[in-house]
């Protein structure tokens, strides 16, 4: 009895003991998967971030304004457009890096501004939104100078945000307020379901 009593008992040891190393062996394996997936996340992000901090640099020349979705009645989206085309006809914004620090610079006939900026991508439901960040050094705010009065507050909230995606096709230069998340992906990794999309033309310099 005594023999079966210890062996018992050595029985109860060992099993604890081995449920003790397989915890452990199951937290290092939930540690090891929650770093993949933040670097795999940060990847992520990384890759169209870095793309767009090269694309977007050099000078653009305001194109044109596109509403691609409104509550407003065509007749009044149109004559409002109009009016933001024509006060940005001669609209010129230029993106540089000097000294690892990133900068932009745009005049609109005697109107003229500088300041940082930034691109940082969110991550939404599996969606990337590579927005743009812009810093006021001097001029009017950004979201006045690339948009009108009623958005100057797009470039606002705490550091690192905005209300801005962007993105560079070929030539052509998009920032676009207020856009939602489509059901179809791009290679782009975001679309443009609603908002206001703001074009421009890159200047050969």
């Amino acid at each position: 009895m005594k023999l079966l009593a210890v062996l018992g008992l050595i029985t109860l040891v060992f099993v604890g003991c081995t449920s003790v190393e397989y915890q452990q062996i199951q937290n290092e394996r939930e540690q090891l998967r929650a770093a993949y997936e933040e670097a795999r996340i940060k990847n992520d992000r990384r890759t169209p971030k870095d793309r767009l901090e090269q694309e977007i640099l050099g000078t653009w020349q305001f194109l044109g304004i596109e509403v691609l979705e409104s509550d407003l009645s065509n007749e009044i989206a149109r004559a409002t457009i109009t009016l933001d085309e024509l006060s940005r006809k001669h609209l010129a914004i230029r993106f540089f890096e000097q000294n690892g620090i990133r900068f932009y610079e745009g005049h609109n006939g005697s109107i003229r501004v500088t300041g940082e900026f930034s691109i940082y991508v969110e991550r939404i439901a599996e969606v990337l939104y590579p927005k743009l960040r812009m810093n006021r050094s001097s001029g009017i705010r950004p979201g006045a100078f690339l948009f009108n009065e009623r958005s100057v507050q797009v470039f606002g909230g705490p550091p690192g945000t905005s209300n801005v995606l962007i993105s560079v096709q070929g030539n052509q230069l998009h920032l676009t307020l207020g856009a939602g998340v489509s059901q179809t992906p791009t290679p782009y990794g975001w679309v443009q379901s609603d908002g206001i999309r703001y074009s421009f033309k890159r200047v050969e310099e």
